[in-house]
This record gives structure tokens, C-alpha cells and sequence, in this order.
């Protein structure tokens, strides 16, 4: 299941940065970019996105697939961080350690949770290009994702690097 999980995440990953280098490439913006901006720059983002050829597709016709295609990365890194960590607490001999890998399966959960949220409201966003009363912000559900995916990280790292260690 590990194997599986590890390889989908790679594929899923590979094609998203793709998708995030056009972006970036091609205006100098990428979705992170978008996912942390306020109000204006995040309007003028998907603007400078709706109004940006891409082949036969604008920027914005890109954007939008990348963020459909998140909601099954989402889903695989939420399993996937779930996994390791529960794989990890068989492993982790130290009891506070062990409730800090038992508590990054809540995490992941409100990690997904918080990507979904922030999906959803990029794609609003999305259908309205240039609309800065139709724009939802999604900086104050991303800065928390990410430092929570962090802390999620910096445990499981450290309860392998711990566990080589203690050899």
C-alpha cells in the first residue's frame, strides 16, 4: 500500500509541477503565489491568468485543472501521511513521540480538510476573472495548512532520524 500510495504521489506531484512551471513561465505566477495573495493581487493574478494564451487554452483553463487535480493529491497525501505516521508509531519507541506521530493522523486529516476548503474557493475565484467583490481569499487558510504540513514533516523526519540514530 505504501509502494502505491509513494508512486501515485510522485506521478500526481510531477504532473502539478508541470502545470505550476507553465504558470510561472508563462506570468510570472504560480498557485502558491495565488493561494497566499490578498484581494487585489489575487485578482490580478487570475485576470493576468484569464487573459494569458496557453496553446488553445488561457492560463486560467490550466489553473483550474490543476486544482482538480489537487483534490486527488489531497487525497493521496492525507492517506499517505496517515500511513507513514501510523507505520513510524509501530516503530517509535519513545511515548511522547509516539503521541506526536499518533496526532499527525488528525493533522493530515485537517490538513485535506483545509486544502479542500481552499480548493473550493479558488475555483469560485476562478469563474469570476477580474471580479475583486467575487474574489475569496484563501491566505489565512493556506499560511495555517502549510505550517501545520510542516510540523506534520519535522516529526516524522525526526522520529526516523531519531530511530537510525538509537541503532
Amino acid at each position: 500500500m505504501k509502494k502505491i500510495l509513494i508512486l501515485v504521489f510522485i506521478i500526481i506531484c510531477g504532473v502539478m509541477s508541470f502545470q505550476g512551471k507553465i504558470l510561472q513561465q508563462f506570468s510570472g505566477k504560480g498557485i502558491i503565489n495565488l493561494e497566499l495573495a490578498k484581494k487585489d493581487t489575487g485578482v490580478e493574478i487570475i485576470a493576468l491568468w484569464s487573459d494569458t494564451l496557453y496553446g488553445d487554452q488561457t492560463l486560467l483553463n490550466l489553473a483550474q485543472k490543476n486544482t482538480h487535480l489537487d483534490f486527488l493529491f489531497i487525497f493521496v497525501y492525507v492517506l499517505l501521511i496517515m500511513t507513514l505516521s501510523n507505520a513510524q508509531m509501530q516503530r517509535e519507541k519513545a511515548s511522547w513521540l509516539n503521541e506526536l506521530l499518533r496526532l499527525n493522523l488528525f493533522l493530515a486529516f485537517l490538513i485535506g480538510s483545509l486544502d479542500v476548503i481552499e480548493n473550493i474557493r479558488l475555483l469560485h475565484s476562478f469563474y469570476h476573472p477580474g471580479d475583486i467583490a467575487e474574489f475569496w481569499r484563501t491566505d489565512f487558510i493556506a499560511w495555517p495548512k502549510f505550517v501545520i504540513a510542516g510540523w506534520v514533516i519535522l516529526v516524522y523526519v525526526f522520529s526516523i532520524i531519531k530511530g537510525y540514530l538509537n541503532r
